[in-house]
């Protein structure tokens, strides 16, 4: 996001014929918006879908189209409806092209991982290497089609009745059920929430918008499905046109007050949660805090230093920054602001993490114009000695220093979107800046992720999604030995192994 982090977000309210404004969606439109270069389109037309597509995302859209088809089959069946409409599916092969498309008023941000139009129903969305994630935002957008093909066909049958406004809670958590339900991330944050006593009531979700709404969303949906029956969704949509107000429909098809469905859901959370609290601890007594807002850190001592430091990720001022503080938890400043100028446009900060070398030079990814940029950043010196960009490649992910300081091995993805391994070789260790050769590493469809290098330097452990269970979204852990080539095994299982170290 998925989803937590990676949001998949509909461009509708669904307010069954109105659209609601949600300022967290929206942005500036204007001259800002760059195009950085013209789209060849073509078309792949399926039985209910038009694929359009680029050259270069040849396979990538045949993929998505089969994606696409079979999900509608899906759809058409558990909503019982058929969409009359033919549907635009425009697939990107990185979210730095989607950020060009026209078909949005605003530059979509990088949480944004695919948007339905309300008025054409155009679904667009961008290839980040992952298939499991493609697949799982095709099927939420599609599932926003529907929902807005049943809407349109209730409100044409009775137009003369009130439009009844449902809440972002109800269309995105529907679209997230039908999709995939909870990752482990998702219930990560279901969990924190029930432990902590922090799930919200349905009254109080009735004009939430952001992140959450997806996996709570999603969350309320399965306790429904599971204590009532999948197929009071579809009566509430044919219904609703009876009923003044959104909780009025719920009561009706229900037959439960929205406190009374808001306390059962949370008792249903409790009892899958609370036996948790008993084998994990929390934070609060096991660690110390260091830092707020403290992203992706990763820790280094300097020579001469008597305490080692850490370099972090932080929006706390307002500007995703990377700082530097000691284990102390003191001595914090800011040693490279970004989302300031052109240069440090993004550092994917969610995504993507850094390293330092022993020798004080610290390696991160940023945006820097239509692509990332793979930067060296010196810090005792406190400024750039290297920047390298590679015509190749549109994203360049968690760069991760060789012990011997003579190369950086990153997650790279392509044009054409593959996510593989690559291996920067520098021409001189105590030169950044000077002239590199790039070196491919792995070469495959799979998402190769979070690159980091054993201390003989012979050893590289990556996330990657090269299992069966590849497919429903999971990573485990994989070593490729950097002289023959080969690649084992190290976990393995439907489950979430990703950044080692």
């Amino acid at each position: 996001m998925t989803r937590s982090t990676r949001l998949v977000v509909c461009l509708v309210a669904l307010a069954l014929g109105a659209v609601m404004a949600l300022p967290a969606q929206f942005g500036y439109f204007g001259q800002n918006k760059i195009q950085y270069r013209r789209f060849d389109w073509r078309v792949l037309r399926g039985e209910h879908v038009d694929l359009y597509y680029y050259p270069e995302e040849e396979e990538l859209g045949r993929v998505a189209l089969a994606y696409a088809e079979a999900t509608y089959d899906t759809l058409e069946l558990r909503f019982a409806h058929a969409v009359t409409q033919r549907i635009p599916l425009i697939v990107y092969a990185s979210h730095t092209d989607f950020e060009q498309t026209n078909i949005l008023p605003f530059i979509p941000p990088e949480g944004l991982l695919g948007v339905t139009e309300f008025l054409r129903r155009r679904v667009a969305l961008p290839f980040r290497g992952n298939y499991a994630e493609f697949r799982h935002t095709i099927r939420h957008e599609l599932v926003h089609v529907f929902q807005l093909s049943i809407a349109a066909q209730t409100w044409s049958r009775y137009p003369r009745f009130r439009q009844v406004g449902l809440p972002l809670w109800w269309t995105e958590g529907l679209a997230e059920f039908f999709s995939a339900g909870e990752d482990s991330r998702d219930q990560m944050i279901l969990r924190e929430m029930t432990i902590e006593g922090g799930l919200p009531t349905l009254a109080q979700l009735t004009y939430a918008y952001g992140g959450l709404v997806y996996p709570v969303g999603g969350s309320i949906h399965r306790f429904l499905a599971e204590r009532y029956g999948e197929w009071r969704i579809l009566a509430l949509y044919n219904d609703i046109w009876k009923y003044a107000a959104f909780d009025q429909a719920l009561q009706g098809v229900y037959g439960r007050s929205i406190e009374q469905l808001s306390e059962e859901w949370q008792y249903w959370m409790r009892q899958q949660y609370y036996p948790a609290v008993a084998s994990n601890p929390p934070l609060a007594i096991t660690a110390r805090k260091l830092s707020e807002l403290a992203i992706k850190p990763t820790a280094y001592q300097l020579p001469g230093d008597t305490i080692p430091s850490f370099l972090y990720f932080s929006p706390s001022s307002g500007y995703t920054t990377i700082y530097a503080e000691n284990l102390a938890g003191r001595g914090k400043r800011a040693v490279v602001q970004g989302e300031s100028n052109e240069q440090f446009e993004s550092f994917h900060f969610f995504e993507s993490r850094m390293d330092v070398h022993p020798n004080g030079v610290a390696a991160f990814s940023s945006k820097y114009a239509e692509r990332d940029a793979l930067f060296f950043w010196d810090l005792t010196k406190g400024k750039v000695i290297g920047r390298y960009q590679f015509p190749e490649l549109v994203s360049i992910l968690s760069p991760a220093w060789a012990p011997d300081g003579k190369s950086v091995i990153f997650s790279g993805l392509s044009v054409s979107g593959y996510s593989d391994l690559y291996r920067l070789w520098l021409a001189d260790p105590g030169d950044a800046a000077g002239a590199g050769r790039l070196e491919r590493l792995t070469s495959d469809r799979y998402e190769d992720l979070d690159p980091t290098i054993s201390p003989d330097g012979a050893t590289v452990v990556f996330a990657s999604d090269r299992t069966p269970y590849g497919i429903e979204g999971a990573h485990n852990l994989f070593a490729l030995d950097l002289a023959s080539g080969a690649i084992r095994y190290l976990t393995y299982g439907n489950w979430r192994d990703e950044a080692p170290r």
